[in-house]
């Protein structure tokens, strides 16, 4: 009698903890959604600039201003009415191209971003996270910075 008892419970036991399991894992499943991107950057080389073309316009307003600080590596981008992202930054000069298809226009510097969100304001925190990383491809000219052709911006 005793064991068929515990029997009995451990067979709950195995059935009600991965339902709980499975519960508890749904809710980060569905908020894994895709990083937000952006298809369009024009910045001056002090780092401010406009972002365009950015997915999850409900959480982005489409598009945002940014405004890096390349000496203390960190930028901030002020999306259109839903709020910022703030992130850190890294970058290194690309000396050997990556034989891309399009790569960066003769003359121009090919500078490789990285980083990872630090914080974040509004709608824009819910597509964009604290941690989530931070990459793009970008030509840098005499005066300004734009993304490499057919690059984005993956928030």
């Amino acid at each position: 009698m005793r064991y068929s008892r515990a029997f009995r419970v451990l067979t709950v036991l195995a059935l009600v903890v991965p339902a709980s399991l499975t519960a508890w894992a749904a809710p980060g499943v569905a908020s894994a959604a895709a990083p937000a991107m952006c298809a369009g950057l024009t910045a001056n080389l002090t780092g401010a600039g406009s972002l365009s073309k950015c997915t999850d316009p409900a959480n982005t307003g489409g598009a945002g201003k940014l405004v890096a600080n390349l000496v203390k590596k960190t930028a901030v981008v002020t999306w259109n009415k839903t709020g910022t992202s703030t992130f850190s930054l890294v970058y290194v000069t690309v000396t050997k191209d990556e034989k891309e298809i399009k790569g960066c226009a003769k003359g121009t510097t090919e500078i490789l971003f990285s980083g990872s969100v630090t914080g974040g304001t509004g709608a824009a925190i819910k597509s964009i996270p604290k941690g989530q990383k931070v990459t793009a491809e970008v030509c840098v000219s005499k005066t300004n910075v734009t993304l490499e052709p057919g690059a984005v911006i993956t928030f």
